[in-house]
């Protein structure tokens, strides 16, 4: 546990120090964020979608909402995802997910937290292709280390509308985990 709270908070430093770059160099040139990119993901909308089976845990439809809104000065997005309790999910799934922007770096920086007890993970984007958003992402999963993939869709007319999950297997392939279709809350 040690390690995964000391690999958050560095990741966390050297983004703020990233991002205070960034700050700096927008208010003396008046140029807008990178984040700005992600004002799509800022919102309330509903999501329905289905969990593939896992191990012993079988596959089930899913439904739950989502909450995007930009925190700290507008240099962070982030993004509640909490599924509705049904007998197919008698313990719903809750994540929250930090976007910020590594000017630096120039890319997308993500973490990742969920109520799955030891669920979390770090990782990064090239940035928007189209209307598609990849996070690649390191963590732990049940005490082992993971790798994660997270893609988000978005639309003008309806913010984000969508996210698929993915896990490498052991073969280093990914594999999907969840898929969900997303809308604006009316």
């Amino acid at each position: 546990m040690k390690h995964a709270t000391s690999a958050i908070i560095i990741t966390l430093v050297c983004a703020s120090a990233s991002f205070t770059a960034q700050r700096v160099l927008a208010q003396t040139t008046g140029a807008p964020s990178p984040l700005d990119q992600l004002d799509d993901f800022v919102g309330d909308g509903i999501c329905t979608g289905h969990v593939m089976a896992m191990g012993s845990k079988p596959g089930h439809d899913t439904t739950g909402k989502y909450h995007g809104e930009k925190i700290l000065g507008g240099h962070w997005i982030v993004m509640h995802y909490d599924q509705d309790q049904s007998d197919s999910a008698p313990e719903p799934y809750h994540v929250v997910q930090y976007l910020g922007y590594d000017a630096a770096n120039q890319r997308f920086v993500g973490v990742v937290l969920d109520n799955s007890g030891s669920g979390y993970a770090t990782g990064t984007s090239p940035g928007l292709k189209g209307d598609t958003l990849t996070f690649d992402n390191t963590g732990s999963a049940h005490g082992k280390p993971a790798s994660y993939r997270d893609v988000f869709t978005r639309d003008s007319r309806n913010g984000m509308s969508g996210h698929t999950g993915m896990m490498r297997d052991k073969h280093g392939s990914w594999v999907k985990t969840d898929e969900e279709t997303c809308r604006k809350a009316s």
